[in-house]
């Protein structure tokens, strides 16, 4: 809980806390609006007062009754969309996925920002219904029966309260996530720039004459062995794919955890590709000796061109970068997957 997603967490317990007060103090004092329903019903109470005795206009404000229902459906689309952020942010796959991505936290953000205006609105006409819209202060309305409306009970103050201070932790939630997408932001470029110097650390490395000479022994290539490096040979950098860093050996049961979150959610992406490339690599194949065929039979010269013509499109075809984009993708999330699974047998072969 020692950062701003644990903040998170901890406001939006709070909030699903007062969220469900304010729903049982509103609940409480329902019975108040069937009783005006029944003695004014939906139009605006007529008035009688001044001088005389006659119909008097005294300001009289347009409420046409109380708007609990919508003071309670706030209340509680705002306590299931809490419920569904807190659960989600204690999952493997909001620290594992979410918080990598640049666009979760500015989301949270207006999430919450939106449950924020949306508490603001219902405070606002929770405290016009205490007042009946402004009724209250005229004197001609506020005695006899209908100064019953009036009274403003302990639960509609506490109910208040809450929905004021539930606005207000709302705001807070969102300048958290801000904090938050900051905070990541900078993380993953420190990320990048540790790969960065790792990788440069390697070229440089490689380029070493005595792991020149390794990597010699190691192909067992038995040209040279000993002595100083050929002049004029310069080495090629050894490149070191993004997950290899990125996912080096497991030091704990939580990175155990997290990389099997990773693995489990790009592996469905993983099966995919798989599939879509296994099925154009075998059409593929299956046009090959089709090909093959129609160039070893050519009955005339214009079906020599046509021949040729047709060859040319599928090799276009064959090379469409679409394809072999997905055809890297998939050997890439491959050999990631591959990394990830060795990484997770070895932590549960030295833990076993």
């Amino acid at each position: 809980m020692k950062s701003w997603a644990g903040l998170l967490r901890i406001l939006g317990c709070v909030q699903l806390l007062l969220g469900a007060a304010v729903f049982a103090c509103v609940c409480a004092y329902v019975h108040k609006d069937n009783e005006w329903f029944n003695m004014y019903g939906y139009s605006q109470p007529q008035l009688y007062g001044g001088l005389g005795g006659g119909v008097g206009g005294y300001g009289a404000s347009s409420y046409s009754g109380p708007k609990t229902p919508f003071v309670l459906v706030v209340a509680g689309l705002a306590w299931i969309v809490t419920i569904i952020l807190v659960v989600i942010g204690m999952t493997l796959y909001y620290r594992a996925i979410l918080l990598d991505s640049s666009w979760w936290p500015l989301t949270e953000c207006a999430i919450n920002l939106v449950l924020a205006v949306l508490y603001m609105a219902a405070g606002i006409v929770y405290v016009r219904d205490t007042t009946r819209g402004g009724l209250c202060n005229m004197p001609v309305f506020n005695n006899g029966l209908s100064g019953a409306f009036c009274r403003t009970e302990a639960g509609q103050t506490a109910a208040i309260i809450f929905l004021f201070i539930n606005m207000v932790l709302y705001f807070i939630s969102a300048a958290v996530c801000l904090k938050l997408w900051r905070h990541e932001a900078a993380r993953m470029r420190r990320e990048a720039y540790a790969q960065e110097l790792t990788l440069s650390a390697s070229v440089s490395e490689a380029q070493r004459p005595s792991e020149f000479f390794l990597f010699l022994r190691q192909l067992d290539s038995p040209e040279i062995l000993h002595g100083h490096i050929p002049a004029g040979h310069i080495p090629k950098p050894v490149v070191i794919a993004d997950y290899v860093v990125k996912y080096p050996s497991i030091q704990s049961a939580e990175d155990r955890d997290r990389y099997k979150a990773v693995f489990t959610d790009q592996y469905a992406e993983y099966g995919d590709l798989h599939k879509e490339v296994q099925a154009m690599a075998q059409k593929f194949e299956e046009m090959d000796r089709m090909m093959q065929d129609l160039a070893s039979r050519p009955s005339s010269q214009m079906e020599q061109e046509r021949i040729n013509k047709i060859l040319m499109d599928y090799r276009m075809k064959k090379a469409d970068p679409t394809y072999l984009e997905k055809r890297d993708r998939c050997e890439y999330l491959k050999n990631k997957l591959s990394h990830i699974k060795q990484k997770i047998q070895e932590y549960d072969q030295a833990a076993g």
